[in-house]
């Protein structure tokens, strides 16, 4: 039976005062949810917000609403936290099969498509048939969508316009680390790079956004830093990974930057770390960063 809009302000709410949280649902809707705050969510962020709220799997969402509306935590952040929940729950229901096809070439998940890795067993079959049927035809949010080749350059552009400008940055750790490092609560791609930060703390991070050119398609290079007070652009990367055309494409497209705008290009790779040699409060960074920066400096 479908709910009436008081009983599903009740409900939110009583999530709400169940995790601690002093935002309240004062007005609900079929179009729009009212918050104490004043805050009105319409269309897609109403239900977004309904559906985290009242999602069976974790309350991290109904935890962190506060903050999130406040704006101390971020969407990607929670995100990240639920991640790691399931990977963490991956590793101790599959962590066997995981380390037996390590650098295998064989998947540790062969044989389990259409199940909920981690969290539940198997969908049986006839819920797999439902989901496909759902989600085929007119249920499928591109049926009947083809898209140009001009459709894909524009919003190609669009995008790239969008890293350029800095509004948005590709959500990616470092290709070698695979995780993010936090000095400060700041998250970094790599330990190397949060090192540098504390190292220079006048350097802003990810700031300078280059357009170069490789294979003949335009790119766009996020240089690690820029010091506008000693006027050095700053890539952070190790010595026997500054090879290769792309590279290559990416340090000239840098340092004809640099020399148009009178600023110098320094390559930070593991030597030019270690010969800094400063005195490290490691409470700054999470504890794996810092055990990387220590066994970092315990090498000769």
């Amino acid at each position: 039976m479908k709910k009436t809009s008081q009983q599903m302000i009740d409900i939110l709410n009583t999530i709400l005062i169940k995790e601690n949280q002093t935002t309240r649902i004062m007005q609900y809707s079929g179009s729009m949810i009212m918050l104490s705050n004043g805050d009105v969510l319409t269309e897609s962020n109403k239900r977004k917000f309904c559906r985290r709220l009242l999602n069976p799997k974790t309350n991290l969402w109904a935890k962190n609403t506060d903050h999130l509306l406040m704006g101390i935590i971020t969407e990607k952040e929670i995100k990240s936290k639920l991640s790691s929940i399931g990977g963490k729950s991956v590793q101790e229901k599959y962590g066997n099969i995981i380390k037996q096809n390590l650098n295998t070439g064989a998947s540790w998940n062969a044989g389990t498509k259409g199940q909920n890795i981690g969290t539940r067993g198997p969908r049986s079959q006839v819920i797999k048939d439902k989901i496909s049927l759902k989600n085929s035809g007119n249920g499928n949010g591109m049926y009947g969508v083809k898209m140009s080749k001009a459709d894909k350059q524009i919003r190609s552009d669009i995008m790239k316009q969008k890293i350029l400008s800095g509004e948005f940055t590709p959500n990616s750790n470092n290709r070698n680390t695979h995780w993010e490092a936090l000095y400060n609560g700041k998250k970094y791609r790599s330990s190397w790079e949060a090192l540098y930060q504390y190292i220079n703390q006048n350097a802003n991070y990810e700031d300078l956004r280059i357009q170069y050119k490789f294979n003949d398609n335009e790119n766009i290079y996020i240089v690690d830093f820029i010091d506008h007070v000693s006027r050095t652009v700053i890539e952070i990367k190790p010595r026997e990974l500054c090879v290769g055309e792309k590279f290559n494409a990416k340090l000239q497209a840098l340092i004809n930057w640099a020399k148009l705008n009178n600023y110098q290009v320094l390559i930070v790779d593991k030597e030019w770390l270690k010969a800094q040699n400063p005195n490290i409060n490691y409470d700054h960074f999470d504890h794996k960063t810092a055990m990387k920066i220590k066994r970092l400096y315990e090498t000769s």
